[in-house]
């Protein structure tokens, strides 16, 4: 299935030029990096060109330009970019006219002459309330419908062609109650990917099956142990005895239910595996739930590089050496393509990022240097009461940008801090990234300048 995706941001850019209000068709491209992923086909926007007014012949049924203007866009596409032209139609919900087709032809052959693959393109017309339609352009110039199209932003935009409602499973009934038929068919289509699958993974786990989620993704190198047994939904002291797979514990365990949802594992370090990275790029929803601060930085580059909007979720739990609690705090991350990352949120420092890269990859020379590093094994107390209720602060956190439901616009909610100790709950506002990695590498998919895996030196390799 071929599936583009926009962030919000570029969206907005592409309306304002698209729909100016003089009433006459304007044009604008975008580039796509690209993620091909078993059936999946996703063009991931990179960046917009707007076509200049002054070098459009423009109407109110047709634009027209000249190949000249569009050469660089033609340079893109020989080094593996994807194409996708997107122009105005005033009548919402209107078809592409055979002008359009005539055109679409013309270029995208000229498109194809420069690129080296047969994967294809696309062409998108905008409305004027900002919806889209469009359809996939492949290498013999035949015209498919473009099934799904996603804007990612603080809330999920979906447009989807031919998606017809189904009778709803007896299951997610009351669900569709409180969300109603179109968010219940939503969640039946999601792909979310949970990395991390214990303390606050496995309950994540849970609700995100009993929601009626179509496919999870589910990413844990361990095995179940008896310290596990505490917190881990679905997990028995025989799973322990026979040290099985944290993915595969819950892997049957969401089977039991018999609800249908599909479930594929990696047991896996994410930061060591193509595969994984991979199967969680294609997800449209990633959740966090690990301790590891390269972990962290992973699911960040992710989030950035494949437009997958991703949720963190972080429990803190001090104990006083005395058989009592310092403090308990839980921190929910909402972080979209675009805004700031955790690294810029302070939730872990460039310091703790390099002491656990080369304690993973280097341990001889991590152990030179374990002096200057602080802090880095120690293990924080778990309580499972603790841990489900920010995970739960987690899934409504996802169900909120895809049906809002909060009276405060989704943007107010970039992170929400639970202090247990005080009984408080805070949230800070949505804010755009400075990182220039972040800016330069939006959208980029496979055609990747930044994004490596390292592994153990003992394996004496790299994968890029």
């Amino acid at each position: 299935m071929v599936h583009f995706k926009i962030t919000d941001k570029m969206c907005q850019e592409l309306k304002n030029h698209l729909h100016c209000g003089d009433g006459l068709e304007a044009l604008a491209f975008v580039v796509c990096g690209r993620l091909n992923h078993n059936e999946d086909n996703l063009l991931l926007a990179h960046e917009v060109f707007l076509m200049p007014y002054e070098n459009c012949e423009r109407d109110v049924n047709y634009v027209s330009w000249k190949t000249e203007h569009i050469e660089h866009l033609l340079e893109k596409a020989e080094k593996g970019f994807a194409i996708v032209k997107i122009h105005s139609h005033f009548v919402a919900n209107s078809d592409f006219s055979e002008l359009d087709d005539v055109s679409d032809k013309s270029f995208f052959e000229a498109v194809y002459g420069w690129s080296n693959t047969d994967l294809p393109h696309a062409s998108i017309v905008m409305y004027p309330d900002g919806s889209m339609k469009g359809r996939v352009i492949g290498g013999n110039l035949d015209f498919f419908d473009l099934p799904r199209i996603s804007v990612i932003g603080s809330t999920l935009k979906e447009y989807r062609r031919n998606v017809q409602i189904g009778e709803t499973n007896e299951a997610f009934v009351r669900n569709q109650q409180a969300f109603g038929s179109k968010t219940t068919e939503l969640l039946k289509g999601l792909k979310v990917g949970v990395v991390g699958c214990s303390g606050t993974g496995s309950p994540v786990i849970e609700q995100l099956a009993r929601l009626g989620v179509g496919a999870l993704v589910l990413i844990d190198s361990d095995s179940v142990e008896s310290k596990n047994l505490n917190r881990i939904l679905g997990s028995t002291s025989a799973d322990a005895d026979l040290k099985k797979l944290k993915v595969d514990v819950l892997k049957e365990h969401i089977q039991a239910m018999g609800l249908e949802t599909k479930v594929i594992t990696h047991p896996v370090l994410l930061q060591e595996s193509r595969a994984a990275i991979d199967s969680l790029a294609s997800c449209d929803f990633v959740f966090g739930c690990v301790d590891s601060v390269e972990g962290r930085h992973y699911l960040n580059m992710i989030s950035t590089y494949y437009l997958v909007p991703l949720i963190d979720i972080g429990v803190k739990l001090v104990a006083d050496g005395l058989g009592g609690i310092d403090s308990i705090n839980g921190n929910i991350h909402y972080v979209s393509p675009g805004s700031e990352t955790l690294l810029e949120r302070k939730v872990f420092t460039s310091e703790q990022l390099a002491a656990e890269s080369m304690k993973r990859v280097s341990p001889s020379e991590y152990e030179k240097r374990r002096a200057y590093f602080n802090n880095i094994e120690v293990e924080s107390p778990a309580v499972i009461s603790i841990n489900m209720a920010c995970a739960s602060f987690g899934v409504n956190e996802m169900l909120g940008r895809i049906h809002p439901f909060r009276y405060k616009d989704n943007r107010s909610f970039s992170q929400t801090s639970i202090n247990f100790s005080d009984w408080d709950i805070n949230t800070w506002p949505e804010k755009q990234s400075n990182s220039k990695s972040v800016i330069n590498n939006i959208g980029m998919g496979n055609i990747e300048p930044e994004l490596i895996i390292y592994v153990n030196e003992e394996d004496d390799k790299l994968v890029s």
